[in-house]
Order: C-alpha cells, then structure tokens, then sequence
C-alpha cells in the first residue's frame, strides 16, 4: 500500500536508476487512472533492448486489474459463442472482456510487425474516447459499446517511434529510459549476474513465478499488490490531492510545447495537396494535469510538487522527442539576447548546418523547416550574406523558457 514499498522491492531485485523508478511511477499512474472519469492516459515506454522495460510491465500483469495483450488481429468479433447450452450468447469480441483493465504490451515491437497493425491504431484511437462501433454484414444489428476504460500501456525499442500518428491525432504519452552511462552499465551487468546466479539454484515448476529469481518475484508480487490498492482506494486519494494554479499552467504550457513538436510533416511522395497542421493542445492538457494527479497518488504525496511535475516533463519532453525538440535546443542555444538585443538581431542557424546536424539531405531539411514555419515554431530572416537564417518564433522562445525552468 505504499510507493517506498513497492520501491525497494525493485532495489533488490534489479540494479535500480532514477529514470527506473520514474517509469515505474508514471505506469502505475495509469493502472491507477483506468476507472477514473475523463481523459485516459495511453504510454509508450521506449528503451533499449535489456533496459527492464519488460521485467516492468510483467510485475504490472501480476494484477487481475491488467490485461496481456500482444498478438491481435482486432477489437471486435462478429462471433457469438453459446454458453452453457441454455441459447445464450457470448460476446467474443476483445473489447467487451478488456473494460475497466489497463491494457499492457510487454513487447509492442510484435505488435508492429502485424498485418493490421495500422488498422489497430486508428481502432484504438475510437476506443480512447470510450466508444466504439462495429457494423458486419452478417447481422441487422450493430454492435455498439460505450463507456469504455481501457489505458494503454506499450513497452518497445525505439522502433516503436518510428510509428508517426501525430497526423491523425496521437493518444499516447511517452516515457524514454535513457541508456545508463559506461559505470552504470558495469554494475547493471553484475546485478544481472548475481539475479541468473540465484535464479539457477531452483527448477522452474511450470508457473509464472518459478521463473525467476526470488527478489524478483517478490517485486512482481508487490507491484502487482499495489496496483490492486490503488485501483481500490484512488478515488479516495484523489479528494486528498491539492493541485496548485502553478502546477495547472505548467501542464498547459507542456501540452502546448508537446503538441508544437511532436506535430510531423507528411513525407508521403504520392500526396496531392499538402495539409500541414498541428494537433490543439486540449487533449494533451487533460492527460497531463491527469497524470501529474495520478502519481501524487502513486507516490502517496498529498500535493502535486516540484517532484510530480519534474516526471510530467519528462514524459512532455520525450512525447515531443525528435528533430523538432533537437532543433528547438539548439536554436534556443544560439539565440543570446546579449546586450538588449531584440529577437530580430539575435543569432540563428542556416539550413545548411541544421541538415548536418540532423543528418538530413538540405532538401529535406529545408521542407521540414518550412514545414516547423508554418505551425508557428520558426520563422527565417533574410540575410545578404546567406539564403537565411532560422530562428524561434518569440512564442516558442518564450514557452521553451518556461517549460525548460522547472529542469
């Protein structure tokens, strides 16, 4: 019933970092919001192959309250199975047995490889706002459900970003465990060896549990426990959570700078007509004051504080992670208001060497520079000297500023 708890338990079992403990925190914000009324919060966790992402999300499936969910060729099912021999009916659909359990994917790179993986995405992004619908031309009936709660969590290599759906209006969130350094790394690697060492003594039975080494076990068994109380007694901790103004205006300018920069150019060469567009930032908004709520639960902290928000960056920064944010830093980076300079005379950076530095063609570059223009991050001021030099919009300098304060 208690993070410190459930914390040590993963101290034990595997060599524990920082960015460890927040992904646990930000995942069990999501089990703990499954029921909760209004946005849901959908994550993809992003790390390297070996990076514990999946030992993880397996301690999340030890509760009843979560769903395995890998190979899946669709939501719905026309199928009406008979129960009991009575005349009754079953419905085989997925989504009705998966409501009010927060779906995890240990491995999302499986899921990436299927057929209908593009047709999965848009599914889901119907089931996010709790309803869907499904019409076969074997019934008179449709198949319509409502109210739905099913958070999504993705466990993937990096691959699992090159899935742009910003287009089409993304619902996941990201979190991104960042490689440890080369010590680290030495010590990551004896704390496995000692966990194979003690694993080995026993003989796996068959269960889930004999598989792996005692301390582990116990991890998985407390983080399942834990997501179980939370599930029982959010509603409760919630009224106890104090959410300040600051805190409230920090989530509305992550919200605007994700939806700045995760927004993507389409690079389809067979499109007609060029729609360049970003997402409002509404929805982001609602899922990160939602997820900042949330871990203050998880955290059994009683207000959203300086902790709580540095996570919700966190998540902001790596949902917005690409060439646009890298862009961003180093144009910020360049733009010294030295001297009482305005915006106009301060430094920027050409085309040419942003293409260097994103390792882009300068064709492509430059359309993805057009591209940031137009959604109102950057803006290009005419030198004699160069075609141009690229600088933020004094909005994104700004918001940057802000957002970047609380680091």
């Amino acid at each position: 019933s208690t993070w410190v708890e459930c914390e040590n338990a993963w101290c034990n079992a595997l060599h524990w970092r920082r960015v460890l403990g927040d992904a646990l925190a930000v995942l069990l914000a999501v089990c703990a919001s499954t029921q909760q009324a209004g946005n849901q919060l959908f994550m993809q966790l992003v790390g390297s192959a070996g990076s514990g992402k999946t030992t993880i999300c397996d301690g999340l499936l030890v509760s009843h309250h979560c769903h395995h969910l890998e190979h899946l060729t669709g939501f719905h099912s026309g199928w009406k199975a008979e129960t009991n021999g009575d005349g009754t009916t079953k419905d085989c659909s997925l989504i009705a047995r998966i409501n009010n359990k927060t779906l995890i994917t240990p491995e999302a790179d499986i899921m990436m490889s299927l057929p209908k993986f593009t047709e999965i995405m848009s599914q889901q992004r119907r089931i996010f706002d709790g309803k869907s619908c499904a019409t076969y031309k074997n019934t008179s009936e449709d198949i319509l459900y409502v109210g739905l709660r099913t958070p999504w969590i993705m466990a993937g290599t990096p691959a699992l970003m090159d899935a742009d759906q910003s287009r089409l209006g993304d619902r996941f969130l990201r979190f991104i465990i960042g490689d440890p350094n080369e010590e680290e790394k030495r010590e990551i690697m004896r704390s496995a060896i000692r966990s194979e060492r003690t694993a080995m003594i026993d003989t796996a039975n068959g269960t889930a549990g004999s598989i792996v080494d005692p301390c582990t076990r116990k991890a998985y068994a407390l983080t399942g426990g834990y997501v179980n109380w939370l599930r029982a007694n959010v509603e409760e901790q919630l009224a106890r959570i104090d959410i300040p103004l600051i805190a409230e205006d920090y989530c509305i300018d992550l919200a605007e700078f994700s939806a700045d920069l995760r927004a993507r150019p389409n690079e389809d060469k067979r499109k007609r007509e060029v729609h360049d567009s970003k997402e409002l930032p509404t929805r982001l908004a609602r899922q990160n004051i939602r997820l900042a709520a949330h871990l203050a639960v998880v955290l059994n902290k009683q207000l959203v504080d300086r902790e709580v928000l540095r996570i919700v960056q966190k998540v902001a920064l790596d949902t917005a992670h690409g060439h646009s944010l890298n862009i961003v830093r180093w144009l910020c980076a360049s733009n010294f208001r030295a001297n009482g300079m305005t915006h106009q005379e301060c430094g920027g950076l050409s085309t040419e060497v942003l293409a260097v530095w994103c390792l882009m063609t300068p064709e492509r570059m430059e359309n993805y520079l057009l591209f940031l223009r137009k959604i109102g991050v950057l803006e290009l001021r005419r030198t004699s000297q160069t075609g141009g030099m690229w600088l933020l919009t004094e909005r994104v300098y700004e918001l940057y500023t802000r957002v970047m304060a609380e680091d």
